[in-house]
């Protein structure tokens, strides 16, 4: 949190001297409530009036800063929140594959709102809180100064038991908060789970599993914040003990004062609201403070992101294909396959067959540099594959997997992923994948919106659009996994054609269906056992 303060330090200062004014302002009109009181006592009719009009010019000055006050903290809160966002997207950007599937997609999704929206309230906002209640114990003390030395040295004693009473409960408070974020994650990620089933529990007549997935999940949740609210409330009822024990005793000691003569009546109006301001800041502190610790697990749980130190390398010269030697993957004790040599030739066109299970879909996932916890040697343009980066592997290679994911949004854009490209590279890159006669027939063309998912194509149209994403920038290698299984004959025998002919693509296919006229025009052909 602090990190975020810092760098924002010119807007936080600024903030700093309108919370400065504010507070200012409330400390001149309870000085000055001594002034009307006394003004009463004396029966003085003038100095009173004025005295008022004085605390009214006041009061208008404190709600104008008040009001530039709220707009510049709600600025700078959502600048921060913001800034964190991206930090956070910025570490994804830069994990391994296996590292982010570690997690469920609702998890991040939960960091990026319902963290955010903890650490706005929890961090932000007491922050700020803290910052306003210290600045305006300080004017307040000042003030105090003016009455009589004492007031202050009460104040600081009772405001430093206030302070140390809640500190007990300080370790049980962060636990509670994490376990509350930890659940938050659950929620999100399993209420997700089962919005997203819908179409499948509406097939079975089976939609009374959202409820009581959700249900479950929110029950679980609840548990969390009441645990919560029940370490808070002994925070906040120790924290107002101090206040009300702070407050009166100040109000006791100024009529002690008063009734020796050291002060006047109407002082006691002033003293008491000047403790009011420090010890609702005092007795609050504590619980604030606690607030804001107890979202530092939440920031170390970004830090903790395991960020791979990859940095953009330049392009690698693409002079040979893959090179296999010896290569084994297992899932834990399950062994897929085991001490495979092959060669894939570049510009060769090969097809991988064999049973489910046998380890086709995770030989790809080792060619495309998702997984690297193979054992053998993998080559690529020359390379062994473990010294290259992801980046520079990505710049040659394109993976089309059995389920491609289409972004909400057009054709146009689920194919560019908003980069820029000339009309006859898309073009080109349409025919290819067998979509340009598609794209012709729908009304508004490549700016078609897909729906959620592209829920509006089919899967083989969808494999296709995952397959432009790749020609049009110019991919020379092709793994496509079950890439035409969802397409009609014609269209899949022209998308193999076009792959098979093309003497700049090297094409790896996985299939259960090899057609005998695709077969014969392959350089090669790997079964998996």
């Amino acid at each position: 949190m602090f990190s975020m303060l810092k760098k924002f330090w010119k807007e936080n200062v600024f903030i700093g001297i309108l919370l400065l004014i504010t507070a200012s302002c409330q400390t001149m009109v309870s000085v000055l409530n001594a002034r009307a009181f006394n003004a009463l006592i004396d029966l003085d009719f003038d100095l009173f009036f004025w005295t008022t009009v004085q605390m009214f010019m006041i009061f208008m000055l404190f709600l104008l800063f008040t009001f530039f006050q709220i707009n510049a903290m709600s600025r700078i809160k959502q600048r921060m929140v913001t800034a964190i966002r991206r930090s956070i997207t910025e570490r994804l950007e830069k994990v391994s594959y296996k590292t982010f599937h570690e997690k469920q997609v609702g998890t991040y999704a939960s960091w990026l709102s319902n963290d955010m929206n903890t650490i706005e309230v929890d961090a932000f906002d007491e922050f700020y809180a803290v910052l306003s209640g210290i600045i305006a114990t300080i004017t307040s003390v000042v003030a105090l100064f003016f009455f009589h030395w004492s007031i202050v040295v009460l104040s600081f004693v009772i405001g430093a038991l206030t302070l140390w009473l809640p500190k007990l409960f300080e370790k049980k408070l962060a636990t509670a908060s994490l376990e509350t974020t930890r659940q938050n994650e659950v929620f999100l990620s399993k209420t997700s789970d089962a919005l997203s089933g819908f179409d499948t529990l509406f097939s079975f007549n089976l939609l009374s599993r959202i409820t009581s997935s959700v249900r479950h999940a929110s029950l679980k949740l609840a548990e969390a914040k009441n645990h919560q609210a029940r370490v808070m409330s002994f925070v906040v009822s120790l924290g107002a003990f101090g206040n009300i024990l702070g407050q009166l005793s100040v109000v006791a000691l100024t009529g002690f004062l008063a009734f020796q003569s050291l002060l006047s009546l109407g002082s006691i109006a002033s003293t008491g609201n000047l403790a009011s301001t420090i010890f609702n800041t005092v007795g609050n502190l504590s619980q604030r403070i606690a607030g804001i610790r107890a979202t530092r697990p939440i920031f170390e749980k970004f830090e903790k992101i395991d960020c791979l130190d990859e940095q953009v390398n330049e392009r690698i010269s693409c002079r040979s294909g893959f090179e296999l030697s010896n290569v084994s993957y297992a899932y834990g004790d399950k062994p897929l396959f085991d001490n495979l040599s092959y060669s894939f030739s570049l510009g060769g066109k090969y097809a991988i067959t064999g049973a489910s299970g046998s380890g086709k879909s995770t030989l790809f996932n080792v060619l495309s540099g998702k997984l690297t916890d193979y054992s053998g040697s993998v080559s690529f343009a020359g390379h062994e594959l473990e010294t290259l980066t992801g980046q520079q592997l990505r710049q040659h290679v394109l993976y089309v997997d059995q389920v491609p994911y289409l972004f909400d949004g057009t054709i146009r854009d689920n194919i560019t992923l908003g980069e820029t490209f000339g009309d006859y590279i898309l073009k080109t890159a349409l025919a290819q994948s067998a979509l340009d006669e598609f794209i012709l027939q729908l009304p508004e063309g490549l700016d078609t919106p897909v729906g959620e998912g592209g829920r509006s194509l089919s899967g083989g149209q969808r494999q296709r659009i995952a397959l432009a994403r790749g020609l049009v920038r110019g991919k020379s290698i092709i793994l496509i996994d079950e890439g035409t299984s969802s397409l009609d004959e014609v269209s899949a025998i022209k998308i193999e054609q076009h792959l098979v002919t093309n003497p700049k693509l090297t094409v790896l296919m996985i299939t259960h269906h090899l057609r005998d006229s695709i077969r014969s025009q392959l350089d090669g052909l790997l079964s998996l056992s």
